[in-house]
């Protein structure tokens, strides 16, 4: 039996860190349902490589996931997520923080649905400072933290082609929800695991 049977997870990730993190826990046996747009998200078609036009990142990081699609404009959609909530012992979210309380996934309304609930709460710059309704990729994370100074030739900066600072955020955010699980399972409290490119990039 894998290791993390019996644990769901919503994501609500996008591209590459919140999905990232998603997939090393359904690797590892968790149901991850991920939320999609009702025509895919925009994550979804970028550098398409089937006859539908769905990219190669977007099949390889949503592997052994579930799906459902949601119109969250809809004042519908609460209600569904809140059933997915109550349902689930982790919610990945790689969005912004205000757009999080617009949608209800910040952990304050998590937490009054489900008080156990864990929260893996992943941006670019962090939820606090005056940067953090910001939104930013990978290539911003890699300039701001000064990794491009140190690659490339003399001259203009050179991004370095590997997204790193999303690979490497998932990477801390998987192990923080492990982390986070393994607490829970001794104290029965939920949390927030906060993951940020920025962060990341400075560490590395």
């Amino acid at each position: 039996m894998p290791p993390l049977s019996g644990i769901r997870v919503i994501d609500f990730g996008r591209y590459i860190a919140g999905p990232y993190c998603g997939m090393l826990l359904a690797d590892m046996g968790a149901d991850v349902i991920r939320i999609d747009r009702r025509q895919g998200s925009e994550d979804r078609y970028v550098a398409p490589v089937t006859r539908e036009g769905e990219g190669a990142g977007f099949m390889s990081l949503n592997r052994n996931k579930r799906n459902l699609t949601l119109d969250t404009a809809k004042p519908e959609s609460a209600e569904i997520i809140r059933r997915l909530v109550k349902g689930a012992d982790v919610v990945i979210a790689n969005l912004p923080i205000g757009v999080l309380k617009k949608m209800g996934l910040d952990y304050e309304s998590l937490k009054a649905i489900k008080p156990d609930i864990i929260l893996a709460r992943i941006s670019t710059f962090g939820p606090d400072g005056p940067y953090a309704n910001r939104v930013g990729f990978d290539m911003v994370a890699q300039a701001m933290s000064g990794v491009m100074s140190l690659t490339g030739f003399p001259g203009a900066p050179v991004r370095a082609l590997i997204p790193f600072e999303d690979y490497g955020t998932a990477l801390h955010t998987a192990f923080g929800v492990m982390v986070a699980l393994f607490h829970k399972a001794r104290t029965g409290e939920g949390q927030i695991v906060d993951g940020s490119l920025l962060s990341t990039g400075v560490t590395f």
